[in-house]
């Protein structure tokens, strides 16, 4: 993923939950409000029938958000004024401690105070408040656990908020691995890029070095034949090096397109496989079906997508293999099946042959290479607008079926 696109990922996937998060804290509110003034309700309902059954003209008021005053400069029972209170914010579900105060009404001084728990079934007689009955009095009621009660009633939202708090967690441990898991990434292609580049030097100067040496040793001394070895094992040091060169450099390519014919690009690309497949009695057929054979590519990246199929096509056949390659027309564009008779691919390991360094297992066939081949190959085709999809069964061969757009 090119790092401009991971950053607006990152961007969009932040405005959007934080947009969440707004909006569920402003409806979270709106639903705390709206069950606070419900609350608010009912409470004030029970302290006016409380205060109607002993009060001619009562009057309720809200002080604080918590906190409401009755005034009903009459003489109250101050244990009978509890017992009904209690009952009366019970009928409601109002089930949460509560304080009561009575006040003087004269010079507003506490007369009688309680602490009512929500678990208090009944509150017992009290004959000593019994006797103040003359006096004209006001009560009050401070509710300490209004914030939590209320908040308790909104279950439904606090676990949408806290899930949703979850989510915003779980995004920011997400891009966190993933930003840590692409710095991995460029480091490991940048010491690749950085070893493979080292090794092409010393690989350079020893081909000039064998060069030159067969130049000047004369042939009947017999030392020709271990120069030609050297050489011959040095341009297959070089090849490697260039293909780990390929797969480090697979997420940044950029093809440079031109007129390219498929037929004459495969040909091509067989014939530098045909003296290899001959000598293990295999056969390697071209089958062109295709009529319209342009297409725009890159010359260079397009063969060697198409030489790493074949490549793998034979390395990948035990006996002599028999492989063919297959061209027709698709659409609006071109098929290309390369058919093999190898050992196949288990189900189970379709989907991971295109990663990188991943390497089907052979059993007694010892096949060299990384593991980078399938895996530019579908970078490549994927790079000309193309796809790449794979048909195979255990022991009865392998296709791979490559689709270009025409020009």
């Amino acid at each position: 993923m090119k790092r401009k696109h991971l950053g607006k990922i990152i961007l969009l996937g932040t405005v959007v939950l934080t947009c969440l998060l707004v909006v569920q804290v402003y409806w979270f509110k709106r639903a705390f409000d709206a069950a606070e003034q419900q609350f608010d309700h009912r409470v004030q309902l029970a302290l006016m029938h409380v205060a109607d059954s002993v009060s001619p003209a009562p009057h309720v008021k809200k002080l604080s958000s918590n906190f409401f005053f009755v005034s009903t400069e009459s003489a109250l029972n101050d244990a009978a004024l509890d017992r009904l209170l209690k009952k009366e914010f019970l009928s409601r579900s109002l089930d949460l401690d509560y304080e009561l105060g009575v006040y003087n009404a004269d010079d507003d001084t506490l007369v009688y105070g309680n602490y009512v728990k929500a678990t208090q079934p009944r509150l017992p007689e009290d004959h000593a408040s019994a006797q103040q009955n003359a006096m004209e009095k006001n009560f009050a009621v401070y509710f300490p656990k209004k914030e939590s009660y209320v908040a308790a009633q909104l279950d439904i939202w606090i676990f949408s908020t806290f899930m949703l708090l979850l989510m915003m967690g779980f995004f920011a441990y997400a891009i966190l691995s993933l930003l840590r898991e692409r710095k991995f990434a460029e480091l490991k292609s940048d010491f690749i890029n950085n070893m493979t580049h080292e090794f092409k030097t010393p690989v350079t100067n020893i081909k000039i070095a064998g060069e030159m040496l067969k130049n000047k040793t004369p042939e009947q001394n017999g030392t020709q034949v271990y120069i030609d070895i050297l050489l011959k094992e040095n341009e297959k040091l070089r090849e490697k090096i260039d293909q780990v060169l390929l797969g480090a450099s697979v997420d940044h390519l950029q093809p440079a397109l031109e007129r390219v014919d498929v037929h004459q690009l495969i040909a091509n690309c067989a014939e530098a496989f045909q003296l290899k497949v001959q000598e293990r009695q295999g056969q390697l057929h071209l089958k062109f079906e295709a009529e319209s054979t342009l297409i725009l590519g890159d010359r260079e990246l397009l063969t060697q997508a198409i030489n790493n199929v074949i490549d793998n096509a034979e390395k990948y056949s035990p006996h002599a293999p028999h492989i063919v390659v297959q061209t027709r027309d698709s659409g609006k564009g071109i098929a290309i099946d390369i058919i093999d008779n190898g050992i196949g691919i288990a189900p189970q390991m379709k989907q991971k042959v295109f990663e990188k360094f991943f390497r089907v297992r052979s059993g007694d066939v010892h096949v060299k290479g990384f593991g980078l081949g399938l895996s530019f190959v579908k970078s490549v085709i994927r790079s000309h607008r193309g796809e790449v999809s794979l048909f195979s069964e255990l022991d009865k061969g392998t296709d791979v079926r490559i689709f270009l757009p025409r020009a």
